[in-house]
């Protein structure tokens, strides 16, 4: 069934252009139901496209499993090579013959691998890429700050030369980019993609009734992702001296967690928690904390979640960057020192409503579904028209 955007106007002009047929290409796993920021940002990009009046055929893959291409990929490792079996992109053009669609919407870095392939079978194509973040930005961190994260074939300089290189011949396959935040809208331009849109995160309300613990303040994340763990365990050193403030952490691997506890005093590992365990949790911490210092790929989808939840975030603006923020609001705290000062300030603090009102307040700045929907219509329509 089709689906019309509550907004007339985008939908008039979806139509004036011809732009409401797509072909949607993902990973399986991207749209499974849950999970983290992968399955979050891949309904939010679905979403925001159909209430733009486009009407998708889902055109969605595993990775090859057969024992001969995984002996490839382990011996001869090569950026975004292995992980599509060799018919998909005839499957792709055959969806879009199917369904008389000239828009493919490629989800994520596995899948925009394949531009190159499609552009070359069938030029009139428009080819836009569903960005989760640039694929070399966190292996250009990790080697930086956390190469303990990364496989070792991607600290060899061969294969770094060879994902630029391919980053850069993506691009030139490419009709537009739609970003999550805007750092990577320059790292796409930086790379050679020539239309690109910033497309701002959105926050869904979904209250939890709080109960902060005094000296109590949480975060959420993947540590064996090289920006989450160099930023914990600096945070981590400057609250050590700050005895009275309790940072408690959900996530795995287990083993990063209960390191990360052992060594620094105040953290508290809790391991991973089911949905409803994290938002019980969640309501006796006083703020969640976001320690970002590097320029992260994408966005932190756990700010939205905290925020829609009612948990002012501390964070810098790396740790914010995807989002509308007033830091008049809620200001960023750029060194571990300040973001540790911030933390003692509000776990100490007799008197947090003012800092709840705040973070409502901030969380409403969020554009709304129809009013993405809106900006993917304009660029659509503009790229059209050009």
């Amino acid at each position: 069934m089709e689906k019309r955007p509550k907004n007339a106007k985008v939908f008039q002009k979806m139509r004036k252009t011809s732009c409401r047929s797509a072909i949607f290409v993902s990973s399986r796993i991207s749209l499974e139901k849950g999970g983290g920021g992968v399955q979050w940002c891949t309904r939010e990009y679905l979403e925001t496209i159909h209430s733009a009046g486009i009407t998708t055929r889902n055109v969605l893959y595993d990775a090859p499993r057969d024992w001969t291409t995984r002996l490839k990929r382990k011996l001869f490792p090569f950026p975004y090579r292995g992980f599509h079996a060799p018919e998909l992109v005839r499957e792709i053009l055959k969806a879009a013959d199917n369904e008389n669609a000239k828009i493919i919407f490629l989800n994520n870095t596995d899948a925009v691998a394949m531009a190159p392939a499609l552009r070359a079978a069938q030029p009139d194509l428009k080819l836009f890429f569903l960005s989760h973040g640039v694929e070399i930005t966190d292996v250009v961190n990790n080697l930086r700050i956390a190469p303990e994260t990364m496989p070792g074939y991607q600290k060899d300089c061969r294969w770094l030369g060879k994902l630029v290189k391919t980053e850069l011949i993506i691009r030139e396959a490419l009709d537009g980019v739609f970003c999550l935040s805007q750092e990577d809208v320059a790292f796409e331009r930086w790379l050679g993609s020539r239309h690109v849109k910033f497309i701002p995160r959105q926050i869904m309300p979904n209250p939890l009734r709080l109960s902060p613990i005094k000296g109590r303040v949480g975060t959420v994340g993947s540590f064996d992702h090289g920006p989450n763990v160099h930023g914990l365990r600096l945070l981590a050193k400057a609250l050590s001296a700050e005895s009275k403030v309790e940072l408690r952490i959900v996530g795995g691997p287990e083993k990063i967690g209960l390191s990360l506890q052992d060594n620094f005093k105040g953290i508290t590992y809790l391991g991973r928690l089911t949905e409803e365990g994290l938002k019980k949790e969640a309501t006796s911490w006083c703020a969640f904390v976001n320690p970002i210092f590097c320029h992260a790929r994408g966005a932190s989808t756990k700010v939205a979640t905290a925020l829609g939840w009612g948990l002012p975030v501390l964070t810098t603006s790396m740790g914010a960057r995807g989002y509308i923020w007033d830091k008049n609001l809620i200001p960023f705290q750029e060194t571990p020192a300040e973001l540790a000062a911030e933390c003692k300030l509000v776990a100490e603090s007799d008197n947090l409503g003012l800092l709840f009102q705040k973070a409502h307040l901030l969380a409403n700045l969020a554009p709304s579904v129809d009013q993405v929907a809106a900006m993917i219509g304009d660029f659509l329509a503009s790229l059209h028209s050009s």
